[in-house]
């Protein structure tokens, strides 16, 4: 791991040399992308792969099938954690890799190639910065707080009990593994962020700071439970081990989603398709045709070449669509980049007489 992810941080550097590399923003409004984040994830998801073919796999870059992660031991990968910092010239990103086991972060890689930083964690062996052992912070009392979170978040006048006196990190760094890593170092004595977090922007910081000596939890102080259904936690809390319950008290007011309470319904079981002809008999004739391809990038929907597109079919209605895609899908499960689709035609245009036909 600590070899591939110095061989990922000088992929990432080399586009820096270069002039930069390409961004643009991911659909759905997930923020921004770069070549560089596509290559690192490309060279992990090979690499990693390779050295543990039963392992199952989960990255910000790579879009999440269930079963592909539906293993008992799954790599948690970050390509580029801190996207916007490396975009501006930022030094604070990082290539994050971590296993999990049975939902349990058990050991990471983080490294901060523009830093100079390497940091490694293995669940019941410690945990180093460049080889040399880390420890959090011992602070005992909230009052000279050193913290890690959004400006302002501490003078907001909704906090039924104001904070005491507290040390707010400005800047903070882009990534949230690295304000973690600087709890696991003791740099800062807590970092806070009450928002839901990906499993991919947790699991790596998380064996970093247990293993040196302190808590990562939600903000009321759950345990993380990684490769869950929806592979993400509510919010993030890591501090040493005396402040750790201190925080969890105060900051119980504050209300935030479980991420798994939007859990999908239980998939519909699999039948066996019926002719269109068939199942035109039974009620109205809707047209669904799946179909897929190998994308340019798995952030978004433009296809490689579109010559080459695997029409699967077409067929009356959702459920025997779905359970044809289900197949296409599952076929295709280590193939990242092929990625297939339902496409529900609502109008036909008949070009010799020029009508419209709703279906």
């Amino acid at each position: 791991m600590l070899a591939l992810a110095k061989e990922a941080g000088d992929l990432a550097l080399s586009f820096t040399l270069k002039g930069g590399a390409e961004a643009w923003n991911k659909t759905g409004g997930k923020g921004p992308v770069t070549e560089a984040d596509l290559a690192v994830n490309r060279l992990c998801l090979k690499q990693l792969q390779a050295a543990r073919p039963d392992y199952g796999w989960l990255s910000e870059e790579t879009f999440d099938e269930l079963p592909a992660r539906a293993k008992s031991r799954v790599w948690v990968v970050d390509p580029i954690d801190g996207t916007r910092a490396y975009i501006n010239g930022d030094p604070h990103w990082c290539i994050a890799l971590a296993i999990v086991e049975e939902g349990e972060a058990v050991a990471s890689v983080l490294y901060a190639p523009a830093l100079g930083r390497m940091y490694s964690a293995r669940k019941g062996a410690g945990a180093f910065l460049n080889g040399s052992a880390i420890q959090v912070s011992r602070r005992t009392a909230e009052d000279g707080l050193r913290l890690i979170t959004n400006e302002g978040l501490v003078n907001h006048p909704s906090w039924p009990e104001p904070w005491p006196r507290v040390e707010i990190a400005r800047p903070k760094p882009n990534a949230t593994l690295l304000r973690m890593a600087h709890v696991a170092t003791g740099e800062w004595d807590a970092a806070l962020v009450l928002a839901e977090k990906s499993d991919w922007d947790l699991a790596a910081g998380t064996v970093l700071v247990q293993e040196a000596g302190g808590q990562a939890t939600t903000h009321l102080g759950e345990p993380f439970v990684f490769n869950q259904a929806v592979p993400a936690q509510r919010s993030v809390l890591a501090s040493g081990n005396a402040l750790h319950p201190l925080l969890v008290r105060r900051l119980g007011v504050v209300k935030i989603p479980d991420p798994q309470a939007r859990a999908a319904q239980p998939m519909p079981v699999q039948t066996e398709p019926k002719r269109m002809s068939e199942s035109a008999k039974t009620g109205k004739q809707l047209l669904h045709i799946v179909f897929g391809g190998e994308l340019k990038d798995v952030t978004d929907v433009e296809f490689e070449d579109l010559s080459q597109i695997d029409f699967v079919g077409a067929f009356p209605n959702y459920q025997e669509a779905y359970d044809a895609w289900k197949s296409a899908a599952q076929r295709t499960v280590d193939q990242a980049e092929m990625r297939y689709f339902i496409l529900h035609a609502h109008k036909l245009l008949d070009p010799a007489t020029g009508d419209h036909h709703h279906v």
